[in-house]
C-alpha cells in the first residue's frame, strides 16, 4: 500500500477571488508519497490538484545565515524553550477560490531569522497573495506579512514583515553538523495552540535527489507546518513539514540551511 504524506496545516473553507496574475500548477505525490509542486501535469492515473501560483520568487539581499550558537551550559529543555519559543509565530493565509469554489484559510507556523523576516512552508500560504498575517501569542494582535522568496517545489517560503518586531532564533546550525540520535524539540501551532513543545530524536538524515530532510519522532499536527524543530542549546535545525500518514512517529523537517539555497 502506498505511504501517504500528511502537510501540517490547518485548513478552514472561504469564499474567496481569484488571484491575480498567477499560473496553473499542479500538486501531487510520487511514487514515494512525496508532495511534488510542478508546472508540468504529472503522469496519466495520477491523482493531481491544480493550483493557481505566482512564479517562483528569488530571495534578493537575503540576510547572512545565524551562526550556530556553541553549546554553553548544560541542557535543560525549560531555558530551550524560553530561549527558542519566542522565534515561533502563527500564520495564516487565506487561499483563493478556483473554478467557482471556495477558498480556504490555511493556519501554520513560522519562524523568525531576524527583526523582519520568517521562514515558512509555502503550502500554507501558496496562493494567498496578499492575504497573508504573522502574530505571535493569543495576546498579540497579527500583522499583515508579504511574501519576499518562494520555491514551491521544496515548500520552503520567506515572508517580511514591516509592522512588528521578530524575535530570531539564537542560531541555525547546517545540516551536515546533524547526528543521528541527537535530541530535538519541536515548536509550533498545533491545532492553533500557540508555541507548544514536543520532544523527540533525530532519528535520520535522508537525501532524495536535490532535496534534503530531517526525520524526527518529535510530535508534530496539524498546524506546526512552518514551526520550529530546534537542538538543545536552541538552534534551529529544520522547519517541521509533514508525516507520513498511517505511520508511527516519522516526520520531516526541511533544513534551516536550505532556505539560503
Amino acid at each position: 500500500m502506498r505511504r501517504l504524506l500528511a502537510c501540517l496545516c490547518c485548513v478552514l473553507p472561504i469564499a474567496a477571488a481569484a488571484p491575480a496574475h498567477a499560473e496553473s500548477f499542479y500538486r501531487w505525490r510520487d511514487s514515494e508519497g512525496a508532495v511534488r509542486v510542478t508546472r508540468e501535469q504529472p503522469a496519466l492515473g495520477v491523482p493531481y490538484q491544480t493550483l493557481q501560483l505566482p512564479d517562483p520568487i528569488r530571495w534578493v539581499n537575503a540576510p547572512d545565515m545565524p551562526p550556530a550558537a556553541q553549546p554553553h551550559a548544560a541542557a535543560d529543555t525549560r531555558v530551550l524553550f524560553k530561549a527558542a519559543s519566542a522565534s515561533v509565530y502563527g500564520i495564516v493565509g487565506r487561499s483563493a477560490a478556483s473554478r467557482g469554489g471556495e477558498g480556504a484559510v490555511h493556519y501554520g507556523s513560522a519562524v523568525a531569522i531576524s527583526s523582519r523576516l520568517a521562514i515558512t512552508n509555502c503550502h500554507i500560504i501558496e496562493d494567498a497573495g496578499d492575504d497573508i498575517y504573522v502574530g505571535g501569542a493569543a495576546d498579540e494582535a497579527p500583522a499583515q506579512a508579504r511574501l519576499v522568496a518562494a520555491d514551491y517545489a521544496a515548500d520552503r517560503c520567506v515572508i517580511s514583515v514591516d509592522r512588528m518586531e521578530l524575535a530570531p532564533v539564537p542560531g541555525i546550525r547546517p545540516f551536515d553538523t546533524l547526528e543521528v540520535g541527537e535530541t530535538v524539540f519541536a515548536i509550533g501551532n498545533p491545532l492553533r495552540l500557540e508555541r507548544t513543545l514536543s520532544q523527540g530524536l533525530l532519528s535520520a538524515k535522508r537525501i532524495r535527489g536535490e532535496r534534503r530532510l530531517i526525520q524526527t519522532t518529535a510530535a508534530i499536527s496539524p498546524g506546526s507546518s512552518g514551526g520550529g524543530l530546534f537542538d538543545s542549546q536552541g538552534n534551529l535545525l529544520g522547519i517541521t513539514s509533514y508525516s507520513l500518514a498511517g505511520a508511527q512517529a516519522i516526520n520531516f523537517a526541511i533544513p534551516a540551511e536550505d532556505y539560503w539555497k
